[in-house]
């Protein structure tokens, strides 16, 4: 995504800098055929909202202890502590299952706010408590082949899922792969030991490295005393705690201490003990089946729609290569043919990022890039430049099979803090000022590109305490009992007391619902191609494309403390543009540039009257050069003219008469990143097809991908 400009429009008698030439456009080739649609995730179009069962809802008090009897070490349960359980339950969220019941406060809230999906934190049976806190969150399971007793039953699970359904509520399950509740102990203390002091070795003493094994060869057997960096242990009353059974044996643990957060870089972050839970050896097949059968067995009996998996980038490289295809499987068999998966990666810079999708095969992952330009653009204390060179670097995420438009973007979260929190502590904006921050902030989520994700709770203003993160970011929905909460700053309104976060109404809520109504009405507002075209000073602004209807929509959003005057191109030159969110009606020039005065701390989105004109005869020109940011190769086609067409392109090897698709990107600058190969010659070549469906291609380009870094 970028600048409606082009400045590589021209480069057409540029030598090649891999020692080639530009490939000319050529109407009519064997190429044209290849010419397709960009992907979309089967999730493009949802909206989420993120909810933490135990602080929604709580439907039955008799489960509050887990079945259990004592005190808090040993229930879990303490509703006056942030640390511990709260009561919140699946037959909270199951309700009465009315979305035309105000008072019914579980799915059919969520329903009502026009969310299309729920994501729930793990519901599996956990490790109650562990040193000063309980398992509320979800993430130290023992078993995860049936619910928390703290949450409810098999049989109350499937009446959520039931009323998802009757909803028309996707469900995805937050699961866990990378390591299980802290239950292994080590005689030899818990610092963690690197594989050049200690490495791997079998049962009988040689040497190993559990990457070597990742293709599906015969794991080799190992043993507790001779295999480890530590000796592991477990107390009797856990030694068969955990399901499925073959994570009861210690040998499928890495077993090399905990990860050291102040030095860890690389291997240690994937081997190591993420603060004390016991880290699974996913390198071992036998794990990686148990896991993708124990969580398939919920997609089969339930009909979950998809995963978020937690701390994905701590398990092996080769991991999800092996576990996402038994989980689709499953799930095809399931007839679930669109489940999808993505991931918790916490990147900030989209290149190391992406290859979390491009090389480890995530479908996607959550988008902690925009989080922090998008939080630091509402806050007042970046500029509409910051989010244009973001949404520059969207091409990293483009393939054969995914792009940015399948990324979930979030504004805080459970471990972070809330969007709340930020505003208040990094902007100056107070009262109704900081109100209209907090709208602006969800209209950027949910009006650029990307799956919006909404965190329980910010949609009555909640905020945080003390740092604002981890516990100070788990509120109850329900009236708390934590005297801190009662007393929290809202934004748009009071601290809630004694008084429930489920009975308000807020500013809030109501703008969640009206966007999650324009872009039901826009699709394109959700799913269309997003082009940058202002980014500087106070505002930034894109077109959303409806491909199919031909229209334009523009949105623009500014974070100043004053209206915003500017002059905005577009591909639609002289038609009204109306009014969908706030702001006025506009008109374009005979170039196409709209002049808009966008509001102070406020969105606006218009809609053009005409449909995109008739381009004339599409051309497209290719250029490849070194990235030496990812160390890959960049593909970028020119393609004069403003038209919001897309661009297909296609690779083979040397001697080969097929040609591999390697991603189609629909907004300018047109490009994908090629990874190297050694000693590879290849076939590269580009088409385009602009919006009234007319092709072109350039001829095939040989280059070499030899790796450079």
């Amino acid at each position: 995504m970028h600048f409606g400009r082009w400045l590589l429009a021209g480069v057409a008698s540029v030598a090649l800098l891999l020692g080639g030439t530009i490939g000319p456009a050529s109407a009519g080739s064997e190429l044209d055929g290849l010419a397709g649609a960009p992907v979309r995730s089967p999730i493009a179009s949802d909206s989420f909202y993120f909810l933490m069962t135990d602080r929604y809802v709580n439907g039955d008090p008799a489960n509050d202890t887990g079945g259990r009897s004592g005190g808090p070490s040993t229930t879990g349960f303490e509703p006056t502590s942030d640390a511990f359980y709260h009561g919140g339950d699946l037959a909270g969220l199951a309700g009465r299952c009315d979305a035309a019941d105000p008072s019914d406060h579980g799915l059919a809230r969520i329903k009502r706010l026009g969310f299309t999906a729920v994501w729930i934190t793990p519901p599996f049976v956990q490790r109650t408590v562990q040193a000063s806190s309980a398992a509320y969150h979800g993430y130290w399971f023992l078993d995860i082949t049936k619910p928390d007793a703290h949450l409810g039953t098999e049989a109350e699970f499937a009446t959520f899922m039931a009323c998802a359904k009757k909803l028309q509520l996707k469900v995805f399950l937050d699961v866990v792969v990378n390591h299980t509740a802290d239950v292994i102990t080590y005689k030899q203390g818990y610092s963690y030991v690197p594989i050049a002091r200690a490495p791997y070795r079998t049962a009988t003493g040689r040497r190993f490295d559990p990457w070597s094994y990742t293709s599906g060869t015969s794991f080799p057997r190992l043993s507790a005393k001779k295999s480890f960096a530590k000796t592991p242990s477990v107390e009797p009353a856990f030694s068969a705690a955990k399901a499925p059974a073959v994570l009861n044996e210690v040998t499928r643990y890495h077993n090399r201490g905990d990860i050291d957060w102040g030095s860890c870089v690389g291997r240690c972050e994937m081997d190591g003990d993420f603060s004390g839970l016991d880290d699974l050896m996913t390198e071992d097949w036998t794990v990686v089946k148990a896991l993708a059968d124990s969580y398939g067995e919920w997609i089969t009996k339930y009909g979950i729609d998809g995963f978020r998996i937690d701390t994905a980038k701590h398990v092996d490289p080769y991991f999800f290569g092996r576990w996402l295809p038994l989980i689709q499987q499953t799930a095809t068999s399931a007839g679930k043919s669109q489940f999808t998966s993505f991931g918790e990666v916490w990147y900030t810079e989209p290149a190391q990022l992406s290859e979390m999708m491009r090389a480890r095969g995530l479908p996607s992952v959550l988008d902690f890039p925009f989080q922090d330009v998008a939080r630091t653009f509402v806050t007042g204390r970046a500029s509409g430049a910051s989010l244009a060179s973001l949404f520059e670097e969207d091409d990293y995420y483009t393939t054969a099979t995914t792009n940015a438009y399948g990324l979930t973007t979030f504004l805080g979260n459970h471990d972070m803090g809330r969007i709340g929190f930020f505003l208040t502590s990094q902007s100056t904006s107070e009262g109704q000022q900081l109100l209209e921050r907090d709208l602006l902030a969800h209209d950027l989520l949910y009006l650029t590109r990307g799956v919006p994700v909404v965190y329980y709770g910010d949609e009555v203003g909640m905020t945080g305490s003390g740092d604002g993160k981890d516990k100070n970011a788990r509120q109850d929905m329900f009236e708390t009992q934590v005297p801190e909460w009662r007393l929290e700053e809202r934004i748009g309104g009071s601290p809630i007391a004694s008084g429930s976060s489920l009975d308000l109404s807020t500013p809030i809520e109501s703008r969640m619902a009206a966007l999650a109504a324009v872009r039901s009405t826009n699709p394109a507002l959700a799913s269309g191609a997003m082009i940058t075209r202002y980014g500087a000073g106070s505002v930034f602004a894109v077109s959303r494309i409806d491909a199919a209807a031909r229209r334009e929509y523009l949105v623009a959003f500014n974070t100043g403390d004053d209206p915003a005057s500017v002059r905005i191109p577009t591909s639609t030159p002289a038609t009204a543009w109306s009014p969908l969110l706030g702001g006025s009606g506009a008109q374009s020039d005979a170039s196409g540039t709209v002049a808009v005065t966008v509001p102070a701390r406020s969105s606006l989105v218009l809609k053009a009257s005409d449909t995109l004109p008739q381009p004339s005869a599409p051309s497209v020109s290719l250029r490849a050069a070194k990235d030496f940011v990812t160390g890959t190769y960049r593909l970028t086609a020119a393609v004069p003219g403003t038209d919001p067409g897309a661009v297909t392109f296609v690779m083979r090897r040397k001697g080969s008469a097929d040609w591999t698709v390697l991603g189609t990107d629909d907004a300018r600058p047109f490009r994908v990143f090629v990874p190297p190969a050694k000693g590879r010659s290849v076939e590269v070549a580009a088409v385009v097809k602009d919006s009234a469906g007319q092709v072109a291609s350039t001829s095939p380009l040989r280059v070499s991908i030899a790796p450079f870094l």
